[in-house]
């Protein structure tokens, strides 16, 4: 074989090498993407709606007091909607289950670590003006009446 033709073996050889390279790279980068997308599987006894209040930790004032619902969806993510008196907010984000841990992510603010006791989340978070407030909700049952019993004739 002469010059020539070892020059055009070698950059076959030169081209194929860098494709598998770059398609091996890519590969990567695409599975990478995707688990950090993907959110982490949910308990199912966790999804479902919450209820319940929060207080202030300390110098307890009724007016700082209030009512919260907590809407976990099977996706991983949340809705938080907390009622003092005529005001009301939402917040929104990703759980994350761990063991008995439940955390809030919230997606502009802070995040909420609950520990989870049977069908009650509690724990404490800051509200707006950076004070300790006591939360607690309890899953809502969400179980539907039974349908009558008849005979089919």
């Amino acid at each position: 074989m002469g010059q020539r033709g070892i020059v055009i073996v070698a950059s076959v050889a030169l081209m194929v090498l860098s494709g598998c390279a770059t398609h091996g790279s890519t590969t990567a980068v695409a599975r990478l993407t995707e688990s950090d997308v993907r959110p982490p599987a949910l308990p199912t006894d966790l999804v479902g709606t919450w209820s319940g209040s929060f207080n202030p930790l300390h110098n307890y004032v009724a007016t700082r007091a209030g009512s919260m619902a907590l809407e976990i969806r099977d996706d991983g993510t949340y809705t938080l909607t907390t009622q003092r008196g005529a005001s009301t907010q939402t917040e929104s984000g990703v759980v994350v289950a761990n063991g008995r841990t439940v955390t809030l992510k919230s997606a502009s603010g802070p995040w909420t670590s609950l520990m989870r006791r049977g069908g009650t989340l509690y724990g404490l978070r800051p509200d707006a003006a950076d004070v300790k407030m006591q939360m607690a909700v309890t899953k809502d049952s969400g179980t539907l009446a039974s349908p009558p019993s008849g005979n089919t004739q």
